[in-house]
């Protein structure tokens, strides 16, 4: 019997925690709000930088422009971990950090400790599920 209560106990542990990781996680990804413009800090008016994705919270479409160059393809969240794959390659990972809302790191091939800040424009976007 004394089994059994355990387990229960167990289980109703593992609950609860699996529960609060899922909001937690979910949490995040709204203070990441990853969805947007973003333009790397300090690129400067001569070459700048930014990263657009659209899509959900954790997978979309991309842009990437490096000063004339511009990248097309598909993003992903996987963890901590941003998966870009560009229209014609292999998939790219980028350890991603957040730092605030509304900063974030990239850390990868190609994007070394960069720090992108979120475009600021007028546009309030509106969420069709509320």
């Amino acid at each position: 019997m004394a089994f059994l209560v355990a387990l229960a106990l167990v289980g109703l542990v593992g609950a609860i925690w699996l529960h609060n990781a899922k909001r937690a996680r979910a949490e995040w990804l709204r203070t990441l709000n990853l969805v947007g413009r973003w333009e790397r800090a300090g690129a400067g008016r001569n070459k700048p930088q930014s990263l657009t994705l659209t899509g959900n919270l954790t997978v979309g479409e991309y842009m990437a422009q490096d000063g004339g160059a511009s990248e097309r393809g598909h993003w992903r969240l996987r963890d901590h971990t941003l998966v870009l794959t560009p229209a014609s390659g292999d998939p790219v990972a980028f350890e991603l950090r957040l730092f605030a809302p509304g900063k974030i790191g990239l850390d990868g091939p190609g994007r070394e400790r960069e720090i992108y800040l979120r475009h600021k424009d007028n546009v309030i976007a509106l969420d069709a599920r509320r």
